[in-house]
C-alpha cells in the first residue's frame, strides 16, 4: 500500500416467573456454606410466609444463584425483587407439592446438583484466594501487562471512514470506496486531513474532532488496518484501505513507546485473573489424574449407524 508524505430495562417480575426453578432449588436447599457461615444472631427473618421464615441468608443464596439477571444494582430494590421472588416460590411449590406434581425423582437430581455445584464454588473460591499474593499480582502484572507493552509502539491516529454494512453487497463497497476515493483527492490535493475527515467521515464518534482516532496499539486496530499503519511514519497518509466494514484513510500523527497502565488502576482485575488461572490449573490437575470413561460419543455412533434389515 503506498503511502503519502502530508504538510438495559428489563422487567423484574418477569424475571421472577422465568427464574422459577432455579428459586424453588434455592428453597429446597434452604442454605449453602456461605449461609452456614453466618451466625444465628445476624441471620434475621426478613418474612414470614404461612409460617415458614425466610431469612436474610435465604435471600443471600438466592441472588449469588440468580442475581447475575437482574439489571437493578440498587441495594433496598434489589432485596425486594429477590425477597418477592423468594416468597413466590415458596407459594408455588406449596402448590405444586398439593397438587401431587411433582417429579422427586428429578426434584433430587436437582439438589444433588446444585449441592455439587455449591461445593465446587467453594472450593474454588479458597484456592482462588489462597493463589492471590501481592508476590503472584504482581508476577502475572509484568507478564501480561509490562512486557507486551514495552515490546509495542502505539500510534496516535486520525482516520477518515466510508462505511458499508454487509461486504457481500457490492455496490455499497463499490460506493464507499469511491468516496474514500474522492476524499484522499482532496487531501493529496493539498486539504487539511482534519478538514476532509470533519466534512467527510461516516465515523460520528471522530467526525467531530477531525478524524482523531487516539493512541492505539496493534491489537487495537483491526489487522488490515494495522498492517498498514505500522508501515507508515509520522506525517504519512494511507491511500484508501478496506476493512470488513468499510474503507479507511489513515494518517500517523505520532508514535510512542507504549507505556504500561499502573498496577494501582488493575489490581483488582490482575487478582481475578491470577485466581482464576488458580483454578483452572487445579481443575485441568484434577480432571488429568481422574479415571473418567464416557459412554456418550459411543452411544451418538450406534444411534447414527444405520439398521440392519
Amino acid at each position: 500500500m503506498k503511502v503519502m508524505s502530508a504538510s438495559r430495562a428489563s422487567n423484574p417480575l418477569a424475571t421472577a416467573r422465568a427464574r422459577t426453578a432455579a428459586i424453588l432449588l434455592a428453597a429446597v436447599l434452604g442454605t449453602t456454606g456461605q449461609t452456614l457461615a453466618q451466625s444465628a444472631t445476624t441471620d434475621r427473618v426478613v418474612a414470614i410466609v404461612n409460617g415458614t421464615q425466610i431469612h436474610e441468608s435465604d435471600i443471600k443464596v438466592t441472588d449469588d444463584m440468580v442475581g447475575r439477571n437482574l439489571n437493578s444494582q440498587d441495594p433496598v430494590e434489589r432485596h425486594d425483587i429477590i425477597l418477592k421472588m423468594y416468597i413466590d416460590t415458596l407459594l408455588l411449590s406449596k402448590v405444586a407439592t398439593d397438587r401431587k406434581i411433582v417429579d422427586e425423582a428429578d426434584i433430587q437430581r436437582r439438589v444433588t446438583f446444585a449441592r455439587n455445584q455449591g461445593l465446587m464454588n467453594n472450593l474454588l473460591a479458597g484456592i482462588g484466594q489462597q493463589a492471590v499474593t501481592d508476590e503472584s499480582i504482581r508476577k502475572a502484572y509484568e507478564e501480561v501487562v509490562v512486557k507486551p507493552a514495552n515490546n509495542e509502539p502505539e500510534l496516535q491516529l486520525r482516520h477518515i471512514f466510508f462505511l458499508f454494512k454487509d461486504p457481500k453487497d457490492d455496490a455499497a463497497v463499490k460506493g464507499a470506496e469511491e468516496k474514500a476515493n474522492a476524499a484522499f483527492k482532496r487531501i493529496k490535493a493539498g486539504e487539511d486531513f482534519a478538514a476532509v475527515a470533519a466534512d467527510v467521515s461516516e465515523d460520528p464518534i471522530t467526525k467531530a474532532k477531525g478524524g482523531e482516532f487516539g493512541w492505539r496499539g496493534r491489537a487495537e486496530m483491526g489487522e488490515e488496518y494495522a498492517k498498514i499503519a505500522f508501515t507508515m511514519k509520522k506525517g504519512e497518509v494511507s491511500e484508501p484501505l478496506k476493512t470488513a466494514v468499510g474503507w479507511h484513510i489513515v494518517k500517523v500523527e505520532d508514535q510512542r513507546t507504549r507505556t504500561p497502565i499502573a498496577l494501582e488502576q488493575i489490581r483488582g482485575r490482575v487478582a481475578a485473573m491470577v485466581a482464576a488461572n488458580a483454578q483452572f490449573e487445579f481443575v485441568d490437575k484434577l480432571r488429568a489424574e481422574a479415571k473418567i470413561d464416557r459412554f456418550d460419543a459411543q452411544q451418538a455412533s450406534d444411534n447414527a449407524a444405520p439398521k440392519q434389515n
